[in-house]
């Protein structure tokens, strides 16, 4: 009797995902053009989709804004400002915990820095296409705050992109034309 597997997966590899991520990219970006990972886990597919597209390649550390007994409420990316859930209405009480939180996320962000960039400074977009990697989108929040961090710096053009994402992140992203 033939055994069934009961879980199919989309891509083989990370690789194999940044791969066709980087076939999918191929007509909509035009050089010079910058693809971004936000880490950790776009990091891997987007330097995979940038080698399929001839792309430079670079990091974009981010870190999660987990506010105690509510979870994610929003991301930072770099030496940004935190991007949080505008949903997210926290009470007076829940002020100092929310301020813990974004702390915690700007500490992972300079541990983070040095272990996936070292001390060389971030690539320019400037008049580049700017394409932003994340690994699953199932949130929002780091592909916004990258969205915002990366436009500060002037590209042409901020493109969004992941192998796997859900209906209610990209309805966000599109509100906001990424």
């Amino acid at each position: 009797m033939a055994s069934i597997s009961l879980k199919e997966t989309l891509y083989p590899s990370r690789a194999s995902a940044g791969a066709e991520l980087g076939r999918q990219l191929a007509g909509t970006i035009t050089p010079p053009t910058v693809v971004f990972g936000i880490t950790p886990g776009g990091v891997e597919i987007a330097h995979n989709a940038a080698e399929a597209v001839g792309a430079d390649f670079d990091v974009l550390v981010a870190a999660d804004v987990d506010v105690e007994d509510v979870g994610v409420v929003g991301a930072i990316v770099e030496d940004g400002d935190a991007f949080l859930d505008p949903d997210f209405e926290p009470s007076f009480g829940m002020l100092d915990v929310l301020n813990e939180g974004i702390d915690q996320a700007h500490r992972t962000i300079r541990s983070d820095q040095i272990l996936f960039r070292g001390q060389r400074p971030i690539r320019s977009v400037t008049g580049a296409d700017a394409v932003i990697v994340d690994g699953h989108a199932t949130k929002p929040w780091r592909l916004l705050a990258a969205g915002i961090w990366v436009q500060r710096h002037a590209p042409a053009r901020v493109i969004m992109a992941s192998p796997v994402g859900t209906l209610p992140v990209q309805e966000r992203l599109r509100a906001r034309k990424y």
